[in-house]
């Protein structure tokens, strides 16, 4: 009888508990992808802490990461997390910087990794929980609330002008290339920047060796827009008499001029790869090759 009566006192006292406290939680359903940038914006967390009229005690924010499927991804080291000490009848707004500290959340195997390496999770669908507990002995000092978020895989631009194996006129060229590309999907929440470059590729040499080693003759960063008319600053005729002859694989004859090959790199607003887990770590878009010709030699 003794036994019930002390766990009927028990739950009587944690309900108690729990309803001296009330937490209303907003969260962004698509924060920022790095999540140092929350602490910079005050509309991607909001936490509200409400009281009751008597008193409570010292309290800690647990706050917890999971998946969907409840994968814990990270969570509050509740031993050196901050106390807080709410007033009767006084509510407390906090941002991320508080429920969320990053220095004093301890994340797990390759969440870990990947927070390391990019200071972001995969993109997956989240769920961030948080719950008050009594700083001296962490029993629950609250419900505990949930909201759910969306980190967002990119699809990364696509080169459609010009496109691949292109030829261009080489007097228009000499004025002006327009390039053109298709935005990131979906669209980020904060500012991407496209970062495009556009190589030479010299005599006998692999298009991708020029990707890699030869200094770009287009170097620019695009903001806001996806389209770039570049006014080239160097002379497009080729460098000998004999001139640079090479085959174009749709005409199937040969050309004198010079052969290009251009990307675009896509970078978030803190100036870092959009998709920092994709295949080449990069963010670069798929590479194409275009000609700039002067004349048409058959074979």
């Amino acid at each position: 009888m003794k036994k019930i009566i002390t766990i009927l006192f028990l739950l009587f006292a944690t309900q108690s508990l729990l309803a001296q406290l009330n937490l209303t939680l907003a969260l962004s359903g698509r924060p920022p992808a790095t999540l140092t940038e929350w602490g910079n914006r005050k509309d991607v967390l909001t936490l509200i802490i409400s009281p009751a009229q008597s008193q409570v005690a010292d309290v800690k924010i647990k706050t917890t990461i999971k998946t969907l499927d409840g994968t814990v991804v990270g969570a509050t080291n509740l031993n050196t997390a901050k106390i807080f000490t709410p007033q009767p009848g006084a509510s407390i707004i906090l941002n991320s910087l508080d429920v969320l500290p990053l220095e004093n959340v301890i994340f797990n195997g390759k969440y870990q990794s990947t927070l390391v390496k990019t200071g972001k999770l995969p993109a997956d669908n989240y769920m961030l929980c948080v719950q008050l507990v009594r700083a001296i002995d962490y029993a629950p000092a609250s419900a505990e609330v949930c909201k759910t978020f969306y980190l967002a895989a990119y699809q990364l631009p696509i080169l459609t002008q010009p496109v691949n194996e292109d030829v261009l006129n080489i007097k228009l060229a000499q004025t002006a290339i327009t390039f053109r590309w298709t935005p990131v999907v979906p669209a980020s929440p904060t500012p991407v920047t496209y970062h495009i470059r556009v190589f030479e590729i010299l005599e006998n040499q692999h298009d991708v060796q020029a990707l890699r080693s030869n200094q770009p003759l287009l170097d620019k960063n695009i903001v806001g827009t996806t389209q770039f008319i570049w006014q080239p600053q160097i002379s497009m005729m080729p460098y000998s008499n004999e001139e640079n002859k090479f085959a174009d694989s749709t005409k199937k004859d040969k050309m004198s001029g010079k052969k290009f090959i251009w990307t675009i790199q896509t970078l978030d607003n803190l100036g870092q790869p959009l998709n920092q887990t994709d295949g080449n770590g990069e963010s670069m878009s798929e590479p194409k090759v275009f000609y700039v010709a002067e004349k048409r030699i058959k074979q």
